[in-house]
């Protein structure tokens, strides 16, 4: 049965006259703790009758709970007590539990034992877990958050996951999206993204296959791996704020602009108000693209990348088709 949704929970304590001692103190923890109790001596009044009293709580109970001792197990009523709270249970509209207090489960019948019969726990911790299991808490953590390598997985995506995951990495990681930035091993990416080793190793054979990184191996599988520039223009749209064909297109009218056949990439990117990392997917794009011609200077240490630009008639033609 469901825990109750719309019922205030009502317990049915069911016990032997000779329980008392125990079973007060357990229908007086329950209702302190918000839980209204059926319990013989707080419900019959003088002239009132027992049967019609008794069908009225189970009638009415959310939870029936016996109190189940080597007394209570020879009680007639007890057992009568028993049988109609085991028909409320089968009817769905009650829970069953049963109290073993210093009884063995094998003193049970075979019918009880697949019953939920705990060992009675007295005392305010035994309370608060009975009281627990009456509110229907889990004892189960709550669930976590998905592994980042799970979330990140997006339907219809020409990509694997592990391979859309390392990317983001890379993305995320390279200060300036310049070629071979950064340069890192299999396990910084493991580390970093979550991935279990194999799914790293074929996102990253995914993403070189595609020609978007680089590695090199070392003896013993271990290697290096690096971004080209086509990586950051496919997957900075995904994960970073702008959209490098957007900035490609907005590049290659600032250049046709400056009817120079040659541009500084610096004073470009200045121009623009962009920054390196903005600015090096956009020119990976043209320059990929093959709409430009790159030119890199030995030893430069410019975060603009490339260098600069050589322009020409395929420029014209780019921004002609724009």
């Amino acid at each position: 049965m469901n825990e109750p949704a719309d019922r205030e929970r009502l317990v049915y304590l069911a016990h032997a006259s000779e329980d008392k001692a125990i079973a007060k103190p357990l229908a007086e923890g329950l209702v302190q703790r918000g839980i209204d109790v059926w319990y013989d001596n707080w419900e019959i009044g003088p002239g009132d009758s027992l049967r019609r009293k008794m069908e009225e709580g189970l009638g009415d109970c959310t939870h029936f709970v016996v109190l189940l001792t080597a007394r209570s197990m020879k009680k007639p009523w007890v057992q009568e007590e028993i049988d109609a709270g085991l028909m409320r249970t089968v009817e769905g509209s009650a829970k069953f539990i049963g109290l073993r207090h210093e009884l063995d489960l094998s003193s049970l019948s075979p019918f009880l034992r697949t019953r939920l019969t705990p060992e009675l726990k007295l005392g305010n911790d035994g309370l608060e877990e009975l009281a627990g299991h009456i509110y229907g808490v889990s004892k189960k953590p709550p669930l976590g958050e998905a592994p980042r390598y799970i979330q990140q997985h997006e339907p219809g995506s020409s990509w694997s996951s592990s391979a859309r995951i390392v990317a983001e990495y890379f993305v995320r990681a390279s200060p300036h999206a310049k070629p071979m930035e950064p340069q890192v091993e299999y396990e910084e990416i493991q580390q970093e993204t979550g991935l279990p080793m194999p799914d790293v190793r074929i996102g990253v054979l995914d993403l070189e296959n595609a020609g978007l990184v680089e590695k090199r191996e070392y003896v013993g599988g271990d290697g290096v791996i690096w971004p080209k520039s086509d990586l950051f223009m496919t997957f900075d749209g995904e994960f970073k704020e702008w959209d490098p064909e957007a900035d490609a297109r907005d590049l290659a009218v600032h250049l046709f602009n400056l009817e120079e056949d040659y541009a500084d990439a610096n004073e470009v990117g200045t121009s623009l108000g962009w920054e390196p990392r903005r600015f090096n997917s956009a020119a990976a794009y043209l320059v990929g693209a093959k709409i430009v011609e790159s030119r890199e200077y030995y030893g430069s240490d410019n975060d603009y990348w490339p260098c600069g630009f050589m322009i020409g008639d395929e420029l014209l033609r780019f921004v002609r088709s724009i």
